[in-house]
């Protein structure tokens, strides 16, 4: 088998290609739908904090939305550290 044959059908139709290809399909998706899920969420969990921090702090308009804002953003790195903790490969010693 000729070397261009061999690099057509790895990229065309080899087994390979085909396994990335639906791996990468799967993410798109899964991707696609997370950030449709996060986008119809966004308002609901914004005034939610916000009603939140509105009774703690007794203030409201824009300093309610900046504490509201600093306060999900806090939340989200903690869980992007907690995840990232609990997610990572451990080494080999």
């Amino acid at each position: 088998m000729k070397k261009r044959d061999k690099v057509r059908r790895f990229f065309v139709g080899g087994k390979n290609f085909q396994k990335e290809f639906k791996k990468q399909v799967r993410l798109i998706v899964i991707v696609t739908l997370g950030f449709t899920i996060a986008f119809s969420w966004r308002q609901t969990i914004f005034d939610a904090v916000q009603t939140l921090v509105q009774k703690l702090t007794n203030s409201n308009g824009l300093p309610s939305s900046v504490l509201t804002s600093i306060v999900i953003t806090l939340i989200s790195l903690l869980i992007i550290y907690i995840t990232a903790h609990l997610l990572r490969e451990k080494r080999d010693e």
